[in-house]
């Protein structure tokens, strides 16, 4: 059987703690031709690996001070059709799952739920602690698990995708719950433990206004933190709760105050002052010079999302129809390059659509067969009626831009004019969903995504519209998805990674899209600060820092 690979938030505590970054990379035109970096310049940065720290054991009456780079448009772990990392990084503190799961040992482990076990292939019965508290002093009972399933998760979706997989839940008694699923997936439970999966109180969204309201009211949950106060546009404050379930948690800070601003360089400004302890989620641009302040901690960190540059195959789709021209693009791409300004030099080009720290790492590909080949671009150009050349149109949100720069550059060796179009993000998901673009540059969490969540992304079948709908190629393809209902249902993991591979060589094959590089994200913390840790998708647990 093949063996497990730590997962990618376990996997940023595998990384070396002097890491190379070159100098200079992110804005060099030798990058953006595809030439030689200033690698000559390269300097050694030392840089604080996450999920290190021992667990905090301890209680204070200070306060800590997050910085965010937005504010969230609710407080229920996932806004309502939509999820916000924001959102997410506040959300986990305040709501809990039926499960959680150990980025450590790859398991999964009580949480709300002491106990569970598989019905039937589709129905998965959970037995709920009976001594859990609501931050609003109700009592957990089983309405709040089907409440929180049937009317946020379905009817409100915020769960994104990964609801559609769920048919219902109904309870048997005070403090069990039984969720039906529509498909057969054995991963299901691991999709339980995510922050978008946390469980709210009935009582309270219906003292709120009912479920219309939620994405304009303060979550009540049974965290280790609840509500205080909301700020509009300044801030949002919680409070450690004293009456948490879990004895065996000590929340450090009576106080966790997040704080907004979309300017990184106040937001790491703020830590060196003592203004805030945590600027989360900056620049990996920048992280080298971060790293070289010290009044300041860095940490760098994969979380296993690769960004894609994806071809629109939709009804939409102009030149990129064309697999010629599809290929041409891909062999003029200079992946080493684009990779080096992606990541600022820590990270390096993706080969397979999954992730290197997921199981399902396609390692048959080599980077000999994915250097740049203008001639034979030029070539497949000419034979697709295209010899004088042709122009498409990239799609990517504004931090994108260097990345799509380094392409534009590549793309002209070859005759190709790359316009590109990084508009606001509430343009940019109108643009995505409506596929308005050629090419477009999305990320997508394979490694921390079960193959039962992550094919939503990709399935036509449980999407509305073709295949790849979320911002993706639009394609669709019967092979493709009879193969995808294989590799959800598959329990065992040496076949389910067969069917893995399967799907990615499909992807190669018709050059659906190019895989570019595994993204890195950057924080910078108080120097006095521990307990840095991360959970899925590179979310922040907030509730495990202490000095």
């Amino acid at each position: 059987m093949k063996a497990k690979k730590v997962m990618a938030m376990a996997m940023a505590s595998a990384m070396i703690l002097s890491l190379t970054a070159c100098g200079g990379g992110n804005s060099s035109d030798d990058a953006a031709k595809g030439g030689e970096t200033q690698s000559e310049e390269k300097a050694t940065v030392n840089v604080v690996e996450p999920n290190k720290d021992a667990a905090n054991t301890e209680k204070t009456d200070e306060t800590l001070t997050v910085g965010l780079a937005s504010e969230p448009s609710s407080l229920y772990g996932a806004s309502v059709g939509k999820t916000e990392n924001e959102e997410q990084i506040i959300g986990n503190a305040m709501l809990d799952s039926l499960v959680k799961f150990n980025y450590a040992t790859n398991e999964i482990e009580p949480s709300l739920a002491t106990e569970w076990e598989w019905v039937d292939d589709t129905h998965l019965k959970f037995k709920l602690r009976d001594d859990v508290t609501m931050s609003d002093g109700t009592p957990l009972v089983a309405d709040d698990v089907v409440y929180t399933c049937n009317k946020i998760w379905i009817e409100k979706n915020t769960t994104n995708d990964t609801g559609k997989f769920i048919a219902g839940a109904t309870a048997e008694d005070e403090h069990t719950v039984v969720i039906e699923f529509n498909t057969v997936a054995p991963d299901f439970l691991k999709m339980m433990s995510w922050t978008n999966f946390g469980i709210v109180s009935e009582d309270e969204v219906n003292a709120a206004g009912g479920i219309d309201k939620v994405s304009t009211n303060p979550a009540v949950g049974s965290g280790p933190y609840k509500f205080k106060e909301w700020k509009n546009g300044q801030s949002v404050t919680l409070e450690r709760n004293e009456n948490y379930w879990d004895e065996e948690y000590a929340g450090y800070y009576k106080e966790i105050v997040f704080t907004f601003t979309s300017d990184a360089a106040a937001r790491e400004m703020a830590v060196e002052s003592g203004d805030a302890d945590i600027a989360y989620d900056m620049p990996v641009s920048q992280a080298a010079t971060y790293a070289e302040n010290d009044a300041v901690n860095t940490t760098i960190y994969g979380f296993g999302q690769t960004t894609h540059l994806w071809y629109n195959q939709g009804e939409n789709a102009g030149v990129t129809k064309d697999e010629k021209v599809r290929q041409a693009i891909d062999m003029a791409l200079d992946f080493d390059a684009i990779a080096q300004v992606g990541t600022a030099g820590f990270g390096e080009a993706a080969l397979s659509y999954w992730d290197p720290s997921c199981d399902y790492y396609n390692a048959n590909y080599t980077k000999e067969e994915r250097a740049v080949d203008v001639e034979g671009a030029k070539a497949l150009l000419e034979e697709a009626g295209y010899a004088d050349g042709l122009e498409v149109t990239a799609l990517g949100l504004q931090d994108i831009t260097p990345v799509l720069t380094v392409m534009q550059a590549n793309l002209a060796e070859a005759g190709i004019t790359l316009k590109i179009d990084t508009p606001d993000t509430a343009q940019f998901v109108e643009g995505a969903f409506g596929g308005n673009y050629d090419l477009i540059c999305v990320g997508d969490t394979p490694a921390i995504r079960t193959p039962a969540s992550v094919m939503p992304f990709l399935q036509k079948l449980n999407v509305e519209g073709p295949g790849m709908v979320i911002g993706g190629a639009k394609w669709t393809n019967d092979e493709f998805d009879s193969t995808i209902t294989e590799l959800i249902s598959e329990a065992d993991t040496e076949k389910a990674a067969e069917l893995a591979t399967t799907l990615d060589e499909m992807v190669k094959d018709q050059t659906v899209c190019s895989n570019l590089y595994s993204e890195m994200k950057s924080s910078v913390y108080a120097k006095d600060l521990k307990g840095f840790n991360t959970i899925e998708r590179g979310f922040v647990d907030v509730t495990g820092f202490y000095e």
